[in-house]
């Protein structure tokens, strides 16, 4: 929706979904800023468009607004760091970057490309101005052990979840984690629940229950996605 601030949380696929909805956005003609408040790998903002650096924000705001008056989208970051990333931008400079005729997409932390995480006291970087928070989780983790190959800080997952360390993953612990990544959002807010690498069938059914833990918890938008298996990405809303 037009003026917009999305933030991505959580982990399994922030960059995928954020990659899926800027297209659908330019399809429709809506100028795209994609102001991550983390670290973004720069050959990935790059497929994005555009990639502006500044720490002034003033001079920032400056190049994000002609970057985009012909529409399309870009990336604003604070500078581009050792290992090809580009720094996040300081939360609070994002509602002077954002484009009122548009939408701004923000990955609001980090996961380690793991599909799951357990979310610190002081995540997410949250971006002034928010107003819709997508938690993201990869179902792959579903069934798997609490341990570092599948989930980013499995100690904070096992005290948010009562899951111990090397137990599985079940749907009830799934869904807690993800509920976790709106623990710190401002009062009214919009959540909603993104689950990635979802197929028909049996995937599609523990995607289900996952989907159930969440409504418990008031989460009353789901959308199950298959990225980043496939591009674009099959998309159900329960």
């Amino acid at each position: 929706m037009e003026g917009d601030v999305v933030a991505f949380v959580g982990a399994g696929g922030k960059s995928g979904a954020i990659f899926q909805v800027t297209g659908e956005l330019e399809e429709a003609g809506m100028p795209v800023l994609v102001a991550p408040t983390t670290k973004m790998l720069v050959s990935e903002a790059e497929e994005i468009g555009p990639v502006l650096t500044s720490e002034d924000v003033e001079d920032l705001r400056s190049k994000v607004e002609e970057s985009l008056a012909g529409g399309g989208a870009t990336v604003a970051g604070s500078a581009i760091l050792s290992k090809k990333r580009v720094g996040g931008v300081e939360p609070s400079w994002v509602p002077a970057l954002a484009p009122r005729n548009g939408v701004t997409l923000v990955e609001a932390d980090g996961s380690r490309r793991r599909p799951l995480k357990g979310t610190a006291a002081h995540e997410p970087l949250l971006p002034g101005g928010v107003t819709l928070v997508v938690a993201v989780g990869g179902i792959r983790a579903l069934g798997k052990p609490v341990n570092e190959d599948h989930v980013h800080r499995p100690e904070v997952f096992s005290e948010i979840t009562g899951t111990g360390p090397g137990h599985t993953i079940d749907a009830r612990a799934f869904a807690d984690a993800l509920l976790a990544g709106f623990h710190n959002i401002p009062e009214g807010v919009r959540r909603a629940a993104l689950l990635t690498d979802v197929q028909p069938g049996r995937s599609m059914a523990r995607a289900s229950m996952i989907a159930h833990g969440l409504w418990r918890g008031g989460v009353r938008k789901v959308v199950l996605i298959s990225l980043p298996d496939e591009s674009p990405g099959r998309v159900w809303v329960l």
